[in-house]
């Protein structure tokens, strides 16, 4: 079964710039963390959003995969791009993702990749206590077939995100509402969505989450502390819900920082 989740491609570990700071009261040194944004960052979640976005000055790209019985190669994904506009520490920001969907091909819809995409708009500000909050939308502006657009409508939510100390380690929580492809399918209003992932290190997350439909579990690594590529390996549906298999999916994110 596919989740229908190819038009938000996961960037979030490798444009958590602003978590770095955060990650360095709870167990590395502040100093040498506060000298360059340019971090190595575990992501916080697989599939579902979270409230920590991209600023100005910073920019990512990423590619997402998954099994599924949806064409001849049982697979699926999608590449995107992000960019940050504005500053969350001072007012907010806005980080702008555009997908293309169809890395294979899709036998449902007919679309080759770059066939079909959409773009996802996230504005986030971060709060005192390593917080944040954001409001967004996924999935609008979108092209390519019908099929396409009838599978991946424009779907918006509304999450806060919050960075724990726990010991030496730290997590990162985040709760929020969403509606379309984060609540059950043809129900109206909105579902629930949460993470939590727990850090060893900045640099090694495990993660748990619920998108409104599915629960995923991940892991997460960036293999380098200060260069921000991170590769998060995990399953879907975990709960094998409505009539679906367990899917394994990954993505890989790589940020970049400009003046």
């Amino acid at each position: 079964m596919k989740s229908n989740h190819k038009n938000a491609v996961p960037l979030t570990g490798a444009l958590m710039f602003a978590s770095a700071s955060a990650w360095a009261q709870v167990g590395t040194d502040a100093a040498s963390a506060a000298a360059s944004e340019l971090k190595g960052f575990a992501a916080p979640a697989l599939q579902a959003p979270v409230a920590f976005g991209a600023r100005w000055g910073t920019a990512g790209v990423g590619v997402y995969g998954q099994t599924c019985d949806c064409n001849q190669d049982n697979a699926d994904g999608s590449l995107g791009v992000a960019f940050g506009l504005g500053d969350p520490d001072k007012y907010a920001a806005l980080e702008v993702t555009v997908a293309a969907s169809s890395l294979f091909g899709d036998k449902g819809s007919g679309d080759g990749f770059g066939e079909a995409g959409s773009i996802g708009l996230k504005l986030h500000t971060n709060l005192p206590g390593y917080a944040s909050f954001a409001v967004g939308v996924n999935g609008t502006g979108r092209w390519g077939g019908d099929a396409f657009r009838d599978a991946n409508r424009s779907s918006t939510y509304a999450v806060a995100s919050k960075m724990l100390p726990v010991g030496p380690f730290a997590t990162i929580l985040t709760l929020g509402v969403g509606d379309e492809l984060y609540n059950e399918p043809g129900k109206g209003g909105v579902g629930v969505i949460g993470s939590a992932a727990f850090y060893f290190t900045q640099q090694i997350s495990v993660l748990a989450e619920y998108t409104g439909r599915f629960t995923n579990a991940a892991l997460s690594v960036a293999p380098f502390a200060t260069f921000p590529l991170t590769i998060t390996l995990g399953a879907t549906n975990l709960g094998e819900r409505y009539g679906g298999d367990v899917e394994f999916a990954g993505s890989v994110g790589m940020g970049f920082v400009f003046d």
